[in-house]
This record gives structure tokens, sequence and C-alpha cells, in this order.
């Protein structure tokens, strides 16, 4: 930052709000990790301590960001819920593939009980409510089994996913990527009632 350069003036609360937008777009033009604090005061021309009212420390602003990231998930779902279990397991790879950056820092957190923390805790389980409500089929199964269901269509997705990223699951382009993730889901037969992957689309 240029410390001769006038520092900008926010009005209460949309120095927040300006961060995370800022970190948002970092992520949305590619970057792989957020900004350091630091950085992003540079960028938004204040200083650094002005941040620190509102994010402890990077982590604090991880996992706002975090949170924004599953509120996105969870509206995406919503746009699909009346695709019941495929249509969520769409909406996981849209996401994915379309908010990349985003999408890998959601899953980068590292804690014992995510779903117990303040922040991004209320928001995870949001997402996981949808799915486990497209994923009941309304044959008297337990919220264990259907969880359980859940978990293992999103591992097998992800996993497909990150081999896609990092290169050793080849494919000509995303559109094919995502049409073979999506033929290994219903041959796993964990999405019940889709007997094809145009069903999915």
């Amino acid at each position: 930052m240029d410390p001769t350069a006038p520092k900008q003036s926010y009005h209460h609360g949309t120095l927040k709000t300006a961060a995370l937008s800022a970190a948002l777009a970092h992520l949305a033009q590619g970057g792989e990790d957020l900004p350091s604090l630091r950085d992003l005061a540079g960028e938004l021309g204040v200083s650094h301590r002005a941040l620190y009212r509102h994010f402890a420390d990077k982590e604090g602003l991880l996992r706002e960001i975090v949170a924004i990231g599953f509120s996105r998930l969870a509206a995406l779902m919503a746009e699909h819920a009346d695709k019941g279990a495929a249509g969520a397991m769409e909406a996981f790879l849209d996401f994915a593939f379309e908010q990349p950056g985003l999408y890998r820092l959601m899953l980068s957190l590292r804690s014992t009980n995510l779903l117990a923390e303040p922040i991004p805790g209320p928001q995870v389980r949001a997402v996981i409510n949808l799915a486990m409500q497209a994923f009941d089929q309304g044959i008297g199964q337990s919220d264990e089994a259907i969880r359980n269901q859940v978990f293992s269509a999103w591992g097998l997705v992800h996993g497909l996913y990150e081999l896609w990223r990092s290169g050793v699951l080849r494919a000509a382009s995303p559109n094919l990527a995502k049409d073979f993730i999506r033929a290994r889901l219903l041959d796993s037969g964990l999405v019940a009632g889709v007997t094809s992957h145009q069903a999915m689309t």
C-alpha cells in the first residue's frame, strides 16, 4: 500500500462488506487462497488495523467467506429442490465447477466439529438439511440412513471433482468431466429414481 495514498472512508459496517466482496472477487478471479488482511487493507485503501476491528485474524475472514459460500450453495440447492436427490447433487456439481476457488476454500477448514461452530456452522447445517430433504424418499428411512446416503453421494462427487481438478481424471472439457461424474454417481445407485445422466441436467 502506498503510504502517500489517501485513505478510503467507510461508514460503520460497510468496511466489512467491502472486505468480504474483495476477498470473494479474488477467489472468482482464480485465487486459490485468501489475501492477508494487510494485503486486503491495501487493496481497499485502509489501514490493516481497521480490518482487525471486523476480523480477529485471517482465520476469521476465512470463516466468514466459508459461511457465504455455504449460503450460496444452499440457495442453489433450493432452486433444484423439485428434482430431489439428483437436483441436490447437480447443485453441488454446478457450484464446484462454476465457483472452484470458493468451493475448495469452503472445504479447507479444519475443525473437530464444524457444525457446532458459530461461523459457519449454521450455513453448513442448512446445506446438509437441504440435501437430507432431497434424499428423503418418504419410505420411513432413519435420519442416519439418509445422512449416510447424502455424505456418500457428496463424497463421490467431491472426490471425482478433485481428481479432475488435479489432472488425474482426464477430460477434454469441464462439461465432459461433469458428465463423467454424473454417470458414476448414477451408476453407484446413491441417487434414487434416476436412470440416466440426462435426467440430472
